[in-house]
């Protein structure tokens, strides 16, 4: 392999080569002949898909995850839904009979007939928004349509890990992009060696194992000046009246309610993932929170996750049952014309004021946990291609195909330069601020006229050709690209499921 054609691919020459030339082109229009689900490459498991963010998240994957869930059930009579990473700092919202969900601990496959979801080791959850979750669910749908287990090693994040985080945002500034669900001190309690887990609350002892939790933390909060029983934590049921941690019997209380209810889901998933992921007629979706370029090792620091949320975060969950490289697609998602973020990150391809405000009203770019407006910036191939290279991404979801003006080109960053000389990608900002992005304007097509569309033959020529520069660019094969908010508002390159 020449190395640094992977680090430094040539996207001029692409773009000649799409654009000009007219190649890649026809690779696009129609699905793959070989079905990569069906028949993968050597060493794959058939029937298998692992979906992750390829940006910054907010990407829209968890409703690929959902229409995914729903055609393999219906084909194949089953489906195991396995999420591998993340707790209530994921958001996803999905639209079933225009009745809008928005989920966040549980994955998008909880609304499929004969599915059967794990929530996994690499996981972090809060009990009393979960339940909030499955009776928002219920209440809306009727029931709960799949099977829920929860592995009994997930890792519990509770109010008192939200209130250190509250104390500890306010105490400094490296937590200012925290979501205020606890989540880094629910990680950092593993690390710390010493966290409460689904198999300690569900324990006869229970409440001796979390009342010791609860006092080391009143230990922590009160070094920091925060007597933990009167931090204010945030729920995600409404109430007019503001939560607190309250006293430890308060805390035992609340769980103890709590418990009771998710008794029934919690189980050592062990065997079922053996069994299932054993029997290649049983079709696995994997489903992954937050994005790669919140990966607290290839992100930007500090705007980063706690947790793993690329593909080999899955071997980690699963403790070691399933290898990444054995998924026959690793699909990662990006929004097709603009990428976006939230926190503190100034990525250098910064879009004009009045565009990004266009695209955030058009697109509805706030977040569905937090609600804060998202930063709106232009394509940055070296970041994207960067991410799916570390990621080990095999194919490409394109989202908000519906985006995109008429009036306006499609502008992409191709490179980076340096004091004139080409330079890589690199997570690091003091190094970013100091890059100079080179761009190209591509044609662009009316977001408005493929709005809704669900095949590959709907979509207009400019909009293929964009779709074959970019995934060579990124050198990756696209699979999905959705064109609106609505459920089945998508296109596949899969033939089997949608033929």
């Amino acid at each position: 392999m020449n190395w640094q054609t992977r680090l430094r691919p040539d996207v001029e020459a692409i773009y000649r080569e799409v654009y000009e030339q007219g190649l890649h082109y026809q690779e696009i229009t129609a699905p793959f002949a070989d079905d990569p689900l069906l028949k993968p490459a050597d060493g794959r498991r058939p029937l298998s898909i692992a979906v992750e963010g390829g940006a910054f998240g907010d990407e829209g994957k968890g409703r690929i995850v959902d229409e995914l869930c729903t055609r393999l059930s219906l084909r194949h009579g089953k489906v195991l839904v396995y999420r591998w990473n993340g707790g209530a700092n994921a958001g996803h919202t999905v639209i079933v009979d225009s009745i809008k969900i928005a989920l966040h601990q549980l994955p998008s496959g909880v609304l499929t007939e004969n599915a059967t979801v794990i929530l996994g080791k690499g996981m972090v959850l809060h009990p009393g928004d979960l339940l909030t979750e499955i009776d928002q669910v219920v209440r809306r749908l009727g029931k709960l349509y799949a099977k829920l287990h929860i592995d009994e090693t997930a890792v519990l994040a509770l109010d008192t890990h939200r209130a250190f985080e509250k104390a500890l945002t306010a105490w400094e500034s490296g937590g200012k992009g925290a979501t205020g669900r606890g989540i880094s001190p629910a990680y950092a309690d593993v690390l710390l060696r010493h966290p409460v887990r689904m198999r300690d609350l569900t324990a006869e002892d229970w409440q001796d194992r979390l009342g010791k939790h609860y006092d080391l933390y009143e230990s922590w909060l009160r070094g920091i000046g925060s007597p933990l029983a009167e931090v204010i934590v945030p729920t995600l049921e409404k109430s007019d009246t503001p939560l607190l941690v309250g006293s430890k019997r308060d805390f035992l209380d609340r769980l103890g309610e709590q418990r009771a209810r998710l008794l029934p889901y919690v189980s050592d998933v062990h065997d079922l993932l053996v069994s299932a992921w054993s029997d290649v007629n049983v079709p696995v979706v994997f489903e992954g929170a937050q994005a790669v370029g919140l990966d607290p090792r290839f992100g930007m620091y500090p705007d980063v996750t706690a947790s793993d949320p690329t593909f080999s975060g899955i071997l980690h969950s699963t403790e070691g049952v399933v290898f990444p490289h054995e998924i026959a697609v690793r699909a990662g998602a990006i929004k097709a014309t603009y990428s976006s973020s939230v926190g503190t990150r100034k990525p250098p391809t910064a879009m004009d004021a009045a565009l990004a405000k266009r695209i955030r009203d058009d697109a509805h770019e706030y977040g569905a946990t937090t609600g804060r407006p998202r930063d709106i910036v232009h394509i940055d191939i070296p970041c994207l291609r960067y991410y799916a290279h570390v990621s080990s991404m095999t194919h490409l979801i394109l989202t908000h195909m519906d985006i995109c003006y008429t009036d306006v080109p499609v502008q992409v960053c191709t490179h980076y330069t340096v004091d004139d000389q080409p330079a890589d990608y690199r997570p690091d900002q003091p190094f970013l601020d100091r890059v100079t992005p080179r761009y190209l304007n591509l044609p662009s097509w009316n977001g408005k006229a493929v709005e809704d569309k669900c095949k590959i033959s709907d979509l207009p020529a400019p909009a293929l050709q964009y779709i074959g520069f970019l995934s060579r660019a990124l050198d990756v094969q696209p699979i999905f690209a959705t064109t609106g908010a609505a459920r089945d508002a998508l296109i596949s390159w899969l033939p089997a499921l949608w033929d």
